[in-house]
């Protein structure tokens, strides 16, 4: 996860930047050590795949 500016993230797979309170977070089940930030259009193209739980709230993580 790319944070910018302290409340800003970019999207992992666009690589755009978006207000964290405006993209979710994709992390593997098995492996908490996996993590995607998705912006709102790429996570509806990719979705929740099995095995990826999403946190749509991770606002905790600005600083």
């Amino acid at each position: 996860m790319k944070i910018v500016d302290g409340d800003k993230v970019e999207c992992d797979r666009c690589e755009s930047v978006f207000l964290i309170g405006d993209v979710s977070l994709l992390e593997k089940e098995t492996n908490r050590d996996y993590e995607r930030v998705l912006c709102e259009e790429c996570l509806g193209d990719v979705g929740v795949p099995k095995g990826y739980t999403l946190r749509r709230d991770i606002s905790h993580l600005a600083g």
